[in-house]
C-alpha cells in the first residue's frame, strides 16, 4: 500500500500529527517513512480485531504495548482523525462492564500517552465524558477491598489513573461543572466525613480549562462559595489542601479572568501560617497537613501582573521571614522555606515561557494586559534575590537554593551573577570560610550559559570566565 514514494512523502508532509524529528536525520529516513505508516496499520488492524471478537486477552496488552512502543520511536505518526479514534478506542475500553484492573491501567497509560501533547488536539475536536474516569476514581481511590486482600491491583495504577484524569481533564464538556456540581454538592457540609471524599473528587474532576466564553459554565459556579468555605474553617482540615489545588489550579489556567484582589491578604496570611516558624523560643504546633510548595507556589505566580498587589504582599511575605532563611535559625522549617524559594522560581519561569512561546497552549492564553512584563520580572527577581542569596549559604539545603539562583538568571542575569561572582572572588583566599566557596561554586556552576551568553541586557559575562577559571584550578 506505502511502496510509492511520492505517496508515502504527502501523507508525511499534509496528515501526521507531529512525527519524531530525529528520525529524520537518520540515512534511512525512507525506510523508516514506510515501516512506520505498516506499522501503525497493522496495530491499529489488529486492534480492531480485538474489540470485533470481544478477546482483550491476551491481544489488547500486547497491541497497546506495540502502541507505546510506536508512538516511542515515531512520535505521533498519525493523522489527527486517527488520533482522535485511537483515544475514542481507550476510552470505550473503560466503559465495559467489569473490565479488569490490568486493562484498565493499560487505557489510562494509553490515553495519557495519547493526550500528553494537548495543543495537538482542542475541545474543539474532542469531548471526553467525566463519568467514565468518575466511576473508575470510585473503584481505585476509593476502595477498601485491596485492605482485606479481596482484590490485587496492578502496581502504580493510582498514579496512571491520576495522570490519565490530568489529561483528559481540559476536554470535559461545557455542562460538565454543573454535573459535577450536581452530584457533589449535597456532600458538602464541614461537619461530614463525607465532606473529604467530595473535596477529593471536585479536585479530581471539576473543569478549569473553559474558554472565557463559557466561563459563566465554568469556575463562576463555584469559586465564591469554595472561597467562603474556605475563609470560615480555619483548623487545617484535611481536605484544605485539595481546596488549595482547586484555587491555584483554577488561577493558573484562567489568569486574567479571576480576581483575587480581595482575598490576597487572607491567602498569604494562610500560607504564612502553614510554615509552622517557630516565634521567639516557642516552637509553633505543626500543622497536620502543610500546603503543598509547589501549588502555593504556582497559585501565587498565577496571581501577579496587571499591577496587582500580589507582589507587594509576596515583598511582605518575605520581610516577615527573611530571618527564618539565615543558616544559623537550623530547624525542620528551613527546608520548606529553601524549597518555597526554588518552587517559587521555577513557576516563574515556567509562567513566562508559556507566555512568550510562539505556539502558545489553546488552554494556556492569559489576556495581552495580564501577561507577565520586563518590569514584572525585575521586581520578582528584586524580591526574591535577597532570601536566595541567604540561603546558597544553607549546608542542608544548597541545591534547592542553587536551583533558585539558576532560575533567577534565567530572568535577569544582571541582577544575579555578578553579585555572586563578586562573593566568589572574595571568599576564595579565605582559609575559614570553606564551605563559603563551595557554596557560591555549586550556584555558578549551574549558571554557566547565563555567564557566557552574550545578551544586551547582559554582555559582561563572558568577561568572568578566565577569572573564575584561573580561580578554580588549584582545586582541579
Amino acid at each position: 500500500m506505502y511502496k510509492n514514494k511520492e505517496n508515502i512523502d504527502k501523507i508525511y508532509k499534509d496528515k501526521l500529527q507531529k512525527p519524531n524529528i530525529y528520525n529524520t536525520f537518520l540515512p534511512f529516513y525512507d525506510t523508516v517513512k514506510q515501516q512506520s505508516l505498516e506499522t501503525f496499520e497493522e496495530i491499529c488492524e489488529n486492534l480492531s480485531r480485538i474489540i470485533q471478537l470481544r478477546e482483550l486477552r491476551p491481544g489488547f496488552p500486547l497491541w497497546s504495548s506495540k502502541l507505546q512502543q510506536f508512538i516511542s520511536l515515531y512520535g505521533f505518526c498519525f493523522s489527527k482523525t486517527d488520533h482522535i479514534k485511537l483515544i475514542h478506542l481507550y476510552l470505550s475500553i473503560l466503559s465495559i462492564p467489569d473490565l479488569n484492573y490490568s486493562n484498565a491501567k493499560t487505557s489510562f497509560d494509553i490515553i495519557d500517552e495519547l493526550l500528553n501533547k494537548s495543543r495537538l488536539i482542542t475541545r474543539d475536536d474532542l469531548i471526553i465524558d467525566w463519568k467514565i474516569l468518575y466511576t473508575w476514581i470510585k473503584l481505585i481511590l476509593f476502595n477498601n477491598d485491596e485492605s482485606y486482600s479481596l482484590i490485587a491491583l496492578p502496581n502504580d495504577i493510582e498514579k496512571s489513573l491520576l495522570y490519565c484524569v490530568r489529561s483528559c481533564r481540559p476536554y470535559f464538556s461545557a455542562t460538565a461543572t454543573q454535573e459535577v456540581l450536581d452530584e457533589f454538592r449535597p456532600w458538602l457540609c464541614p461537619f461530614d466525613s463525607a465532606f473529604s471524599d467530595a473535596m477529593c473528587y471536585l479536585d479530581l474532576l471539576l473543569p478549569v480549562h473553559l474558554p472565557p466564553e463559557l466561563h459563566n459554565q465554568g469556575f463562576k459556579l463555584w469559586l465564591p462559595e469554595f472561597l467562603s468555605i474556605w475563609e470560615s474553617v480555619c483548623n487545617n482540615p484535611d481536605w484544605e489542601q485539595n481546596m488549595i489545588n482547586i484555587f491555584s489550579f483554577v488561577s493558573w489556567c484562567n489568569i486574567g479572568y479571576v480576581d483575587w484582589e480581595p482575598w490576597l491578604q487572607k491567602i498569604f496570611t494562610r500560607i504564612l501560617k502553614s510554615f509552622s516558624l517557630p516565634v521567639a523560643n516557642v516552637q509553633v504546633s505543626t500543622q497536620s497537613q502543610n500546603y503543598s510548595l509547589s501549588i502555593i507556589s504556582t497559585w501565587i505566580v498565577a496571581m501577579m501582573g496587571n499591577g496587582s498587589s500580589c507582589l507587594q504582599y509576596l515583598r511582605d511575605l518575605f520581610t516577615a521571614i527573611k530571618s527564618f532563611y539565615h543558616p544559623s535559625n537550623t530547624g525542620d522549617f528551613q527546608q520548606d522555606l529553601v524549597s518555597f524559594l526554588s518552587k517559587l522560581s521555577q513557576a516563574f519561569v515556567d509562567r513566562v515561557h508559556l507566555e512568550r512561546k510562539p505556539d502558545r497552549i489553546w488552554h494556556f492564553n492569559p489576556p495581552q494586559s495580564y501577561r507577565i512584563t520586563e518590569t514584572d520580572i525585575t521586581d520578582f527577581v528584586n524580591c526574591v534575590k535577597e532570601c536566595v542569596f541567604i540561603s546558597i549559604f544553607n549546608k542542608a539545603h544548597l541545591e534547592e537554593a542553587a536551583k533558585a539562583c539558576q532560575c533567577l538568571s534565567q530572568l535577569r542575569p544582571e541582577l544575579i551573577v555578578p553579585p555572586l561572582v563578586e562573593l566568589l572572588f572574595s571568599s576564595i583566599n579565605s582559609i575559614t570560610e570553606p564551605h563559603r566557596f563551595t557554596s557560591i561554586i555549586t550556584c555558578l556552576a549551574g549558571m554557566t550559559r547565563q555567564i557566557v551568553r552574550q545578551t544586551p541586557e547582559f554582555s559582561q559575562g563572558q568577561t568572568y570566565v578566565l577569572p573564575l577559571l584561573m580561580a578554580v584550578l588549584p582545586g582541579i
